[in-house]
């Protein structure tokens, strides 16, 4: 059986401080937080330690403050002893952008198929991470700390790990190096083989009440705009990433653009157009976001710009500022929706996401964007 970490008797005043910390935004689960410190403090360091709960709750936020403590070149003692990360030393600093030495995070590769050539496909191949993957894990985890004396090693996603890769990090699992914490991120840990849950030290993270977000929100921002609160709270249902997202995107403001009212057009047209249509859409998408970015370039630049053969780097960037437009279209038709059909545009902003965080994570562009046009043809048809 997996272990817990104990959540009972924590002392307020060490809930309060972890609130009132500009460095320290680990909403809803700071109880859980502090039983793993304390746990830390008395030299029970998890060796394997297991973060689960759905999307957006903050699971990585969670392992990167943990491994900020475990790095920490000064950590902070509240009024029980109870250390936290100071989040302003050299340390500290690294670990946030993730360039310590001593800190890595692992993520699943994203597959690429071929694209299809005939209709649209029905689902993005599965990321995942395969044996090789796991092997070069496993050997990155025998080599010793370079600046610290710990090192920390994240695999998020790791409910994507094929059951090759988990067999083969079982001894790794159970007897990391001296010094190591492995920390394993996953939405579903009932995916993972029974033989790798039992060699961790699991925290379920669950979804996180109203107020506490909304509280959070205000301290952001004081004059924070409740209307603009309530529809961030009611697009995340409990969980702070999303919910700083939508915020964040309220406060920039969403003029109505050319760009925007073209966009509009396109998705009048998704409820009129057949499944096969979807290539299309994909295909003008990326014509469109290639296009709108050169003219900024050359707008902020004043000098010509050509994106054909910019690296895969910027042309992925381009398509990622179409889908955030792409996005601010759905967004106010989820708003504006009858409660009839309102799931459907919030299943279609959701794609979106998804998609885009595929694309920045070096998915296959073409077939990514395949996916997600026949996912909003479909969904459109209902709406």
């Amino acid at each position: 059986m997996a272990r817990h970490a104990p959540t009972s008797a924590i002392h307020l005043k060490v809930l309060l401080r972890m609130t009132s910390n500009p460095h320290f935004n680990l909403i809803g689960h700071q109880s859980r937080f502090v039983a793993l410190a304390r746990a830390a403090m008395d030299g029970r360091v998890p060796q394997t330690l297991l973060i689960s709960g759905e999307p957006h709750l903050g699971k990585s936020t969670f392992a990167r403050y943990f491994a900020q403590l475990l790095l920490c070149e000064n950590p902070t003692q509240t009024d029980d002893a109870t250390s936290l990360p100071c989040g302003t030393c050299h340390s500290c600093h690294q670990v946030a952008i993730g360039a310590h030495p001593d800190y890595s995070v692992l993520r699943p590769q994203v597959s690429s198929a071929e694209n299809a050539t005939d209709a649209a496909p029905t689902d993005l191949v599965s990321s995942i991470i395969g044996v090789k993957q796991a092997r070069e894990f496993s050997l990155k985890a025998q080599s010793r700390p370079v600046n610290s004396e710990r090192k920390v090693m994240v695999m998020n996603q790791a409910d994507r790990m094929n059951v090759q890769a988990q067999n083969a990090l079982l001894k790794t699992f159970e007897e990391p190096a001296r010094g190591l914490t492995i920390i394993l991120l996953c939405d579903n840990s009932n995916i993972l083989l029974p033989t790798v849950r039992s060699r961790c030290w699991e925290i379920r993270l669950g979804l996180v009440d109203d107020s506490q977000i909304r509280n959070w929100l205000k301290t952001l921002d004081g004059n924070a705009d409740d209307a603009a609160i309530d529809l961030a709270l009611s697009a995340a249902r409990g969980r702070p990433g999303i919910a700083w997202r939508e915020w964040q995107r309220s406060q920039n403001g969403e003029a109505r653009s050319p760009r925007l009212s073209q966009i509009d057009n396109w998705v009048d047209q998704f409820a009129q157009s057949m499944p096969v249509a979807a290539l299309k859409f994909s295909a003008d998408a990326q014509k469109l976001a290639m296009q709108w970015w050169e003219e900024d370039i050359a707008l902020e630049t004043d000098v010509d710009f050509n994106l054909k053969g910019a690296d895969a780097k910027v042309a992925r960037s381009a398509i990622a500022h179409f889908l955030d437009l792409l996005m601010a279209v759905y967004r106010v038709r989820w708003r504006q929706a009858t409660s009839a059909n309102a799931a459907n545009w919030g299943a279609g902003l959701d794609a979106i996401r998804e998609t885009r965080h595929y694309i920045l994570r070096n998915a296959n562009t073409s077939l990514a964007l395949d996916v997600l046009f026949s996912r909003l043809l479909g969904e459109s048809q209902v709406n």
